[in-house]
């Protein structure tokens, strides 16, 4: 039975990974908790989480996506990735996680009740969002609810949102790995549940695909921010 749970737990993961361009860590981390240790998980769902952006990239794309000031966000979130790897040495990720969760309720809870906060999005704000969430990519390996909320509030279109997420996950998870690979956290087991998860990987990005196409601009926005919302919860939890 328990087998059943983790397969469902991943291809929701993975389903909501394909509509919305990110969450996969999110959705699954504090729910496969209750079977796995943080420190087994976090290299299983970089690993995850690399994949599924590398199958989202290799869709056609009918436009250019990723505009210069998010390739800066990108290029940050690479740099500060390293960071949080060698945080995640010496921080304890639990009180980090909930911390995070809690920050970022507060920030989804404004969100989605629309109140009248639009900020300017400046050039230095996107190095700053990149830093942000490549150091908590490489330290908890979560970075969707900030991401998210950032491109909403810079007014992301729906294709954007989800080619700009799957270059950042896609680079720093590469990162990531290294650095877990160098920390000793990387291992054979780690590639085996890998492994099984692949398959659950290729239809939930498929089927997340198809629906993706079928959701509208404003819909999708909320749909994000509300799973950003109901992850952290989950998470702070857990």
């Amino acid at each position: 039975m328990e087998i059943v749970w983790i397969i469902l737990i991943v291809l929701l993961a993975s389903l909501i990974k394909g509509i919305t361009g990110f969450g996969f860590a999110m959705v699954s981390l504090p729910l496969l908790m209750f079977w796995y240790s943080p420190l087994e998980l976090i290299p299983v769902l970089m690993i995850s989480n690399l994949l599924s952006s590398a199958l989202i990239l290799l869709q056609k794309k009918e436009q250019k996506l990723v505009s210069k000031p998010f390739k800066g966000l990108i290029l940050f979130g690479a740099i500060f990735t390293i960071l949080g790897v060698v945080a995640l040495n010496f921080i304890s990720e639990d009180h980090l996680a909930k911390f995070v969760a809690l920050f970022f309720i507060l920030l989804s809870g404004i969100s989605l009740l629309k109140v009248r906060y639009h900020p300017v999005i400046k050039k230095p704000w996107y190095k700053l969002a990149g830093a942000l969430c490549g150091f908590l990519t490489g330290c908890i390996s979560i970075s969707g609810p900030p991401l998210a909320l950032f491109l909403n509030f810079a007014n992301a279109g729906k294709q954007q949102f989800r080619e700009i997420f799957a270059w950042f996950s896609l680079i720093t998870a590469i990162i990531a790995l290294i650095g877990y690979y160098f920390s000793g956290l990387l291992t054979a087991k780690s590639l085996e549940m890998s492994a099984l998860f692949l398959p659950l990987l290729f239809i939930g990005s498929f089927l997340g695909k198809r629906l993706n196409k079928k959701v509208p601009t404003v819909l999708f926005r909320q749909f994000s921010i509300a799973m950003s919302l109901v992850s952290c919860v989950v998470l702070l939890l857990g």
